[in-house]
């Protein structure tokens, strides 16, 4: 207790001492944390102190952070050991100590993963990439922003998953990945304007300002820029206005329109000097030497030119040095000053071929670069943040899409009417229907049920006749008839207690009418067996009728035929589907055809030729050891 008692006051005698006071917060926070005992709210408090020295000269924020963390270690706070190491990180990063910012942004990130809080760690996700950038290693700068993009716009942060694509977007810029640069910048402009940050439009648009410079498209590159500088203008950020004013300023120049390229290079001259941006103060001195140059202005040129190349070489601005050089040599060179022109090639030569080594690297890079995006982007991740992006890039319609809502309700509301009202009016027709096919399938019932009727009355008369007849061949025929009537009504029947009207069970038929053919020619099973193996095949009712009617005649032709004197032998009867085609057979095991000549001329046989022409079949006879009809059709 003692040990500690002595940290605390150390702590508060050190803030007191050697921090100065910053606000009534950190005021507030320092008593805070003198009247706590150990617990997450000192932690919280020594972290938030920590934050609000960032930028003091002392290591305030170091120090903190380190307590905040060894107290949060102790009390086991892992939620306040990732501030602690977040704050140390970008402590270690404002120092420009980016290997020590890139450790305890890890650090942080895995304390993070434990409190399951995804924005938290996005946001240190986003510095670690913005780490690995300043640092120039852009492949790790990649999947760190591609990670807090995926998390943020799975949280649905639209605003900072705006920035994560404009650090892409930076990337591929560097690179001069022109294409890519700017599918990412339009994105985030997207989003900017969706939730009306000014600030992030603006730099959006210079942005793909100055990706249009870059690709020399010089009037769109003036359309963006300018609309940039306006907007930073409107807001008051003069600092951040120079980079699209200097933009302005090259395209102007690039397109020989000297006085406007003047106009804005020297507003960049003069202002950047107040923001202390030695890159626009070389550029634009540069960029306005270029211009007397043109004009013959030779002395003016000379001073701005040099001025440019100092500020370069003052500050390790290679590009600019370079170009300066070069820009010397060519003016000393018009002027015919050969000594410094050959000075100023020289030094242009050798900072170039430092840049081409500089660049072969950078080469590299952007091959890595463009095959991770290609990974990336045939992933079904990318395809993901490629779908929320567009989502969130929609935001700027909410207000069109809530009257649209409205108007969708009505029209809903609408179609909900006229759609129950046609839902009534077809149960409507639908039960009428139903009932007029219920009529229908009665009537039809009716009508088989009165014709197999009719068929049966005939049958009857038929056979009541026959026992008049002494003429046995007379008789004979009238039973025939008797017998072909009596296939056509079993017919009828059994369509009328059929479920199915259209069809009905072909096996159960033609067994039903060979076994009533045995019956009405009195052969027990005894003298004459009767075999069938009737596969159960689909036939529309007239084929059935027609089939019917063959195998009337060719049974009853075997069983007045084939079995003389008593007799004994079999009948055999099959109907089968074989590569759609049906075979129908008909056979017996008795005396056979004597004369082939006489079946040719029998009225039964003449019937049945004539309705396998109607099936389109054809019908064969075999007449060895009894007799075999086959009809394919």
């Amino acid at each position: 207790m003692n040990i500690s008692i002595s940290i605390w006051f150390f702590l508060i005698v050190w803030l007191v001492i050697a921090v100065p006071a910053k606000s009534q917060n950190s005021d507030s926070l320092r008593h805070l944390i003198s009247l706590q005992e150990k617990d997450t709210t000192e932690v919280d408090a020594l972290n938030r102190l920590a934050q609000t020295y960032y930028y003091s000269k002392d290591d305030s924020t170091r120090v903190l952070a380190e307590l905040a963390n060894k107290l949060a270690s102790e009390i086991k706070y892992t939620k306040g050991r990732s501030h602690a190491f977040h704050h140390l990180a970008t402590y270690y990063s404002i120092r420009s100590e980016l290997d020590s910012a890139l450790v305890y942004y890890e650090k942080s990130i895995e304390a993070k993963s434990g409190t399951k809080d995804s924005l938290l760690i996005a946001g240190t996700l986003n510095n670690l990439g913005a780490t690995y950038y300043k640092k120039g290693n852009y492949t790790a700068a990649l999947k760190a922003y591609q990670r807090a993009l995926k998390l943020r716009l799975d949280k649905g942060d639209s605003a900072r998953a705006a920035y994560t694509l404009g650090n892409i977007g930076l990337i591929y810029l560097d690179q001069k990945n022109y294409d890519l640069s700017l599918n990412y910048f339009n994105q985030t402009l997207d989003i900017q304007k969706s939730i009306s940050d000014l600030d992030g439009q603006a730099a959006a648009l210079s942005n793909i300002g100055t990706i249009y410079l870059g690709q020399e498209n010089y009037g769109e590159a003036l359309i963006f820029c300018k609309k940039a500088y306006d907007i930073f203008s409107s807001i008051g950020e003069k600092c951040q206005s120079l980079t699209p004013a200097s933009n302005l300023g090259r395209a102007y120049l690039m397109q020989n329109q000297k006085e406007k390229a003047l106009k804005y290079l020297e507003l960049v001259y003069t202002e950047a000097k107040d923001c202390d941006n030695p890159v626009l103060i070389s550029l634009a001195s540069l960029e306005i030497g270029i211009i007397h140059a043109e004009k013959k202005l030779f002395q003016q040129a000379e001073r701005e030119m040099l001025e440019s190349y100092l500020i370069a070489e003052r500050h390790e601005l290679k590009e600019k040095m370079q170009k300066s050089a070069h820009e010397l040599y060519v003016l000393y060179q018009s002027i015919g000053n050969t000594s410094k022109a050959l000075e100023f090639l020289e030094i242009s030569d050798k900072i170039k071929d430092q840049m081409f080594n500089e660049d072969l690297t950078e080469q590299l890079t952007r091959m890595e670069l463009n095959f991770a995006f290609e990974q990336e982007r045939d992933s079904l991740e990318f395809q993901k943040q490629s779908e929320l992006v567009s989502i969130h890039a929609k935001l700027k319609q909410q207000h069109l899409i809530q009257y649209a809502t409205i108007i969708g309700l009505m029209l809903a509301i609408i179609a909900v009417i006229v759609i129950f009202r046609y839902y009534i009016l077809s149960q409507k027709a639908k039960n009428k229907l139903a009932e007029a096919l219920d009529e229908r399938e009665v009537l039809l019932r009716e009508i088989h049920h009165r014709v197999k009727n009719n068929l049966q009355v005939v049958s009857s008369l038929l056979n009541v006749q026959s026992k008049y007849l002494n003429d046995e061949l007379a008789k004979k025929a009238v039973l025939e008839g008797r017998n072909r009537v009596q296939s056509m009504a079993i017919v009828h029947e059994k369509l009328y207690q059929s479920d199915n009207l259209s069809n009905i069970n072909v096996k159960e038929y033609l067994e039903e009418l060979a076994n009533t053919l045995f019956k009405s020619y009195d052969i027990s099973e005894d003298r004459v067996k009767l075999s069938s193996k009737i596969e159960n095949v689909e036939l529309t009712i007239d084929t059935t009728i027609q089939i019917g009617l063959i195998i009337n005649e060719l049974i009853s032709n075997a069983l007045k035929h084939a079995f003389p004197e008593n007799k004994i032998g079999a009948v055999c009867l099959s109907l089968r589907k074989k590569n759609n085609v049906h075979e129908l057979e008909v056979s017996d095991n008795g005396v056979g055809i004597a004369s082939p000549d006489d079946l040719l001329k029998s009225y039964g046989y003449r019937i049945v030729r004539s309705i396998s022409k109607g099936l389109n079949g054809n019908i064969s006879i075999q007449h060895e050891k009894g007799t075999r009809f086959l009809l394919t059709f």
